[in-house]
């Protein structure tokens, strides 16, 4: 059973259809056929977490394949100093863990819930027997999990070379990106505590709070409590690409 049970909502796994998840068609399962989402759905369960339910725990070891149905998730380490750090985001669609599934490791980072957020477990021999079918799939994962690699060389880089500035801007940016924005008034949909966006950005909460300030003093940003509208994108990319 998943960590953190009192995060949990409600207490009885809820039995879902893979060939019925809305998500499906978003994911690296898009392309399967009915036989193999069968095999999938076989042992499958469904669980939903409340913000801070901690999906994957560090040093766990997994024994499923972790999919996430809906809300929004943060993928979290911890510094030697004990400070959090947000090394990742994860929307519905997305694999959760995956790189220590496929390597057969175990978890090398948390996985927390942002909001409310329906997660999927997979029996990993049910996923496993399904890539030995499926060539066309392994292949997608190599994709899948290179990609990442990539990307977060690129956050790496930016995160360490960088001014505290421009890595704000590249996380508000990346944010953007990731989760989108309300079409009818333009705020992020994702609402973040000033400490988690200190924690994307590698910055203390107080250079965070500061840096929002001026960027609404700017016109850049619109901000009232959690609630954040980019106004300037242009200028938050100025901002961004200053350090490059």
């Amino acid at each position: 059973m998943p960590y953190n049970a009192k995060h949990i909502i409600p207490p009885k796994p809820v039995k879902l259809n893979c060939q019925n998840c809305s998500t499906k068609n978003i994911s690296l399962f898009n392309e399967l056929s009915n036989e193999e989402l069968e095999i999938l759905n076989k042992n499958q369960y469904c669980l939903q977490y409340k913000r801070g339910g901690e999906i994957c725990k560090k040093g766990a070891y997994p024994t499923s394949l972790i999919c996430l149905s809906k809300g929004k998730v943060k993928i979290t380490r911890s510094s030697n100093n004990g400070t959090q750090q947000i090394v990742g985001l994860r929307k519905p669609g997305d694999f959760l863990g995956f790189r220590a599934l496929m390597g057969e490791k175990s978890y090398v980072a948390s996985v927390i819930a942002l909001e409310e957020a329906s997660v999927c477990f997979i029996d990993k021999k049910d996923f496993f027997k399904v890539i030995e079918m499926n060539k066309d799939l392994s292949y997608k994962i190599m994709r899948y999990l290179a990609q990442q690699l990539l990307e977060n060389d690129s956050r790496l880089v930016n995160l360490t070379t960088k001014h505290v500035r421009a890595r704000l801007a590249d996380t508000l940016l990346m944010i953007n990106e990731f989760f989108g924005a309300y079409p009818d008034n333009g705020y992020l949909t994702i609402k973040l505590k000033r400490e988690e966006l200190a924690a994307m950005a590698n910055m203390t909460t107080s250079n965070a709070i500061r840096l929002l300030s001026s960027f609404k003093e700017e016109n850049i940003l619109e901000v009232h409590l959690r609630d954040i509208k980019i106004k300037d994108l242009k200028k938050l990319q100025k901002i961004s690409d200053f350090n490059k």
